[in-house]
């Protein structure tokens, strides 16, 4: 008995299959600290220069204090600002398109979606993963984003270069974000989180200076909600019309992100943090060049920039909430 191919019956072989222009992100995660960021203005684009740096005034004129009717007011010279300053990371990526492939993509019928527009949506979906990553990161390796890890560190007193500022350092205080590392076993008992929550915002509040949101994982979002169940409030941000859950805390949204380190609870002030990105450098493509011994076309994207803060002391975590 004579047989087709059995993947193609009379129906397949006539009739088009209905499939949507539309290609969904089944890649990138909840990465709710970038769009922050974002929406605040914080992305700084930057025309140029060899880093990144921040004014940072960081101890106040000594010569203002109370004296008596006759006495010599003090004129000290002061040297009370400097510059926290950040090197300029490289993160990129290749974009590679098939001439087989592209040549297949051609045809009016045939093209549902166009190959080259995709493949490059892709590639900047990727880049955002990457930079979500990044910007939770530690920042130990040489080429790596200096990270929330790095900035709002776990051991801030320890830290012997962040912006070019020796935290560890006799008086440095100031450039050293807030921190409790005790572990929470029991989130919700004895108000146990809710008070640490409380600590972190008053040792970071410096009159209207402070976090301005609670960047925390799943898991630690979760126990947060339990705990507000019989008063739950939402907060009215941007982040709603985002698709981006949220609690309020204070006056702060509660989110989640997916790029969050396992048991941390953030407190970011949004103010002084900032993503600075080259103006040259930011998601920038290539053209595309054919390749020289294969039938492909490569473009490269590349974002030239870096997590920076002009200020460690508004900032605070929470290293150890377990359950």
């Amino acid at each position: 008995m004579a047989t087709g191919n059995t993947n193609f019956s009379k129906l397949i072989t006539t009739t088009l299959q209905n499939l949507p222009a539309e290609v969904f992100d089944a890649v990138s995660t909840n990465n709710a600290l970038l769009y922050m960021l974002q929406k605040r203005g914080n992305l700084k684009i930057v025309s140029g220069g060899r880093t990144f740096t921040h004014p940072v005034y960081y101890k106040k004129n000594t010569s203002f204090k109370s004296y008596a009717k006759l006495d010599t007011i003090d004129t000290p010279l002061m040297d009370d600002l400097t510059r926290a300053e950040f090197p300029i990371k490289i993160i990129a990526g290749s974009i590679v398109i098939s001439l087989l492939e592209e040549a297949m993509n051609a045809g009016n019928k045939e093209k549902l979606i166009d190959l080259v527009e995709e493949t490059v949506t892709r590639a900047k979906i990727s880049m955002g993963e990457v930079m979500g990553d990044q910007v939770f990161g530690t920042g130990a390796a040489a080429n790596d984003v200096d990270g929330l890890q790095h900035l709002i560190a776990d051991s801030p007193s320890t830290q012997t270069d962040v912006g070019g500022v020796d935290a560890s350092a006799t008086d440095n205080e100031y450039w050293r974000n807030d921190v409790y590392t005790s572990a929470i076993a029991t989130f919700n008992t004895a108000s146990a989180g809710l008070t640490q929550m409380n600590n972190r915002l008053n040792n970071t509040t410096f009159g209207r200076q402070g976090p301005r949101a609670v960047v925390t994982t799943k898991a630690i979002y979760a126990l947060y909600e339990i705990g507000l169940t019989s008063n739950i409030r939402y907060a009215t941000t941007e982040l709603a019309d985002a698709g981006f859950r949220h609690l309020a805390y204070t006056t702060m949204p509660v989110v989640f992100d997916d790029n969050c380190p396992a048991a941390h609870m953030y407190f970011v002030d949004l103010d002084n943090l900032w993503l600075q990105v080259l103006a040259r450098g930011n998601m920038e493509l290539t053209d595309m060049q054919p390749s020289h011994d294969q039938l492909l076309r490569v473009a490269l994207m590349y974002l030239f920039g870096n997590l920076t803060t002009g200020s460690r002391r508004t900032n605070g975590v929470i290293t150890n909430i377990t359950g």
